[in-house]
């Protein structure tokens, strides 16, 4: 994979391709969580082919999806040190609204123009519907890299053998998750890192990731958890527009 462009893309060309995919799809995505017992008791099943009625979404929405491969989320990346404790946020092109989040402790080492960079991902415990409460440390801890950083800020982070994360940490449906990922990220600053999400949920259903986005901000701890709105995208101005750790780690973590 090509390493994140440097030119500025607007957040709202990111806004706009979800919106798009929500329009078209959320229909076709509510009726295969429907049938597969996803989304809780909802009635009414249209058909038993819920797969197949996934394939048609994803049919259907190619176009847009393609066009969110193709936004580069790197406004301003750069070189810096990021070593310490973040919140990383992960916005499933599925369900934006809900992001999966993960306690952080990330070690960054310089080396010549560049450097390497390893992550360890500790799920957070979310209620469904969920975006501040409990976020508890549970489940298994996610160990990514070494991998390394160019000496513009950005990395790649393949999950290429499948992951599970534990049900308590999957605010949308609440069940396990099973998925191969690849992170493409851009440092921002010392207090910022974000990028786009590919890869393949392959249970409880069968889900293209392809659109969906990320954001990591340093935090001070479990009990300096960013409040509403969880940041999952690069900001808009860079990192000049991140707020430091000031404001990331602002108004607790409502749990």
């Amino acid at each position: 994979m090509q390493p994140l462009s440097t030119n500025p893309v607007p957040a709202s060309a990111i806004a706009r391709v979800r919106r798009v995919l929500v329009e078209r799809g959320a229909p076709r995505l509510l009726a295969i969580g429907t049938c597969l017992g996803l989304l809780g008791p909802l009635a009414g099943c249209p058909s038993p082919d819920a797969q197949g009625k996934y394939d048609a979404f994803l049919d259907d929405s190619k176009e847009e999806r393609d066009d969110a491969a193709n936004i580069k989320l790197d406004q301003g990346g750069a070189l810096a040190d990021i070593n310490g404790e973040f919140l990383l946020s992960l916005a499933a092109v599925i369900e934006p609204a809900t992001p999966l989040q993960f306690y952080t402790t990330v070690v960054f080492t310089p080396v010549g123009q560049g450097g390497t960079v390893s992550l360890n991902l500790q799920p957070l415990s979310l209620d469904q519907g969920e975006t501040t409460t409990p976020r508890q440390p549970v489940g298994d801890l996610l160990e990514l890299g070494p991998v390394d950083v160019t000496a513009a800020g950005s990395f790649e982070l393949p999950i290429a053998e499948p992951v599970m994360v534990t049900g308590a940490a999957n605010p949308i449906t609440g069940g396990d998750i099973v998925a191969t990922l690849n992170l493409s990220a851009a440092i921002q600053g010392e207090d910022i890192f974000c990028g786009t999400v590919t890869g393949m949920v392959t249970a409880p259903l069968m889900l293209d990731l392809l659109g969906s986005t990320f954001a990591a901000v340093r935090v001070t701890g479990l009990d300096a958890l960013p409040a509403d709105p969880i940041p999952t995208v690069c900001p808009a101005g860079g990192a000049e527009e991140s707020g430091g750790e000031g404001s990331s780690s602002e108004g607790g973590s409502g749990g």
